[in-house]
């Protein structure tokens, strides 16, 4: 599922080799993915117009189309942003397909229809509709600490919670904890502000370092947790066996013996 890295990735992608470019058609494919002002006006607010900015929060980017408005994409389970040349190469699930005037293409991929495409005329508005957190690698150290420790529960959930932090899903989620060598169902209300601190910096780390590993369409390392959430799997640290367990309804994976933090 796509979370913070690979939008910011599809940010910094489109930043580069998306803005400013006439854009000469535009279809949308698949109107179901759309609310309903952006299945009425979308294709006309891009035909004729270009991309002028992109932002993200969290898992949400944004285009701005001309002057406004702006395209909201939300990635959903299987999304995807792809840039291409050669109309050949479009994406088999493309539900937005744009074509530039100078030849190149854009597509919004999206195979299982998880996704879904708005406009709006301004995203910081649109962010507290959504009810957002602050974004995981804008968010600082104490608010961090403010809404992770909280009242007791666990701390995964806490960090997959978008309403408290925007970005962070099941998969970075496991990682983040891994580095800080917490387990997933370790008590959030019971966190020393040495592990809150090593919690707030390895989340930067990590979805950081992801971000620019997904920009250049590379594979995450076998040193991270992320390349052996399986059965079987070693850690890649000490070598031990990776365990797995439900943390409010998804799978968590874990290394007993580098994630030494008592369950509640």
């Amino acid at each position: 599922m796509p979370e913070l890295p690979e939008v910011e990735a599809a940010r910094r992608r489109l930043s580069r080799k998306g803005l400013n470019r006439e854009i000469r058609d535009a279809a949308l494919c698949t109107p179901e993915i759309a609310e309903a002002t952006a299945r009425k006006h979308l294709e006309k607010a891009l035909t004729g117009s270009r991309f002028t900015a992109v932002k993200r929060h969290g898992k949400v980017l944004f285009l701005c189309i001309g002057d406004g408005p702006w395209l909201v994409i939300h990635f959903g389970m299987t999304g995807e942003v792809a840039l291409y040349e050669a109309p050949e190469d479009r994406p088999r699930h493309a539900r937005l397909i744009i074509d530039f005037a100078d030849g190149g293409h854009v597509a919004f991929d999206n195979p299982r229809k998880l996704g879904r495409l708005e406009l709006t005329e301004d995203p910081s508005a649109h962010i507290e509709q959504q009810d957002l957190g602050p974004d995981a690698l804008e968010i600082g150290r104490a608010a961090f600490a403010r809404v992770v420790r909280g009242p007791r529960g666990m701390v995964k959930p806490a960090l997959m919670d978008q309403k408290k932090i925007a970005g962070i899903g099941n998969e970075y989620s496991d990682e983040i904890l891994f580095r800080a060598g917490l387990r997933p169902k370790a008590d959030r209300g019971a966190l020393s502000e040495d592990q809150l601190d090593a919690l707030h910096d390895q989340m930067r780390k990590v979805l950081g370092a992801a971000a620019d590993l997904r920009e250049r369409g590379a594979a995450l390392p076998d040193s991270w947790l992320m390349a052996h959430r399986e059965k079987g799997a070693r850690c890649p640290r000490c070598g031990g066996a990776v365990k797995h367990c439900k943390v409010s309804g998804r799978t968590a994976w874990f290394c007993p013996a580098c994630q030494d933090t008592p369950d509640p």
